[in-house]
């Protein structure tokens, strides 16, 4: 449990509530660790029912105001994750991609 990051991305899942693509905090709760699904109930951590890749920490939330990149929404709010191993931030668009934090591809708006 100790080596599941904060933020996870579900890359496959067989689960009719948690769906691919997604986002998740994880939280611990009485040694386990659980992600909350889309009706809000926790649902722990089970690789055979949910394939996730680690994110990193978490620096800040912003909006997305113009973009050239077309997996971005404008108007969507991502998180910015921080790589400290690259020393890059990024943000993960609407397919699952790491997005390169700059202003060369796309505007924000800080939350």
């Amino acid at each position: 449990m100790n080596n599941i990051s904060n933020h996870i991305l579900v890359t496959h899942s067989k689960l009719e509530n948690v769906p691919s693509g997604k986002i998740y905090a994880v939280v611990r709760k009485k040694g386990q660790a659980c992600i909350y699904n889309t009706l809000g109930y926790r649902t722990p951590l089970n690789e055979a029912d949910i394939h996730w890749k680690p994110l990193d920490k978490v620096v800040m939330m912003v909006k997305v105001v113009s973009t050239n990149v077309e997996t971005l929404n404008v108007g969507q709010i991502y998180r910015v994750f921080d790589d400290t191993k690259y020393d890059e931030r990024y943000i993960v668009d609407e397919t699952g991609e790491m997005i390169l934090f700059d202003r060369n591809m796309f505007k924000w708006e800080v939350i």
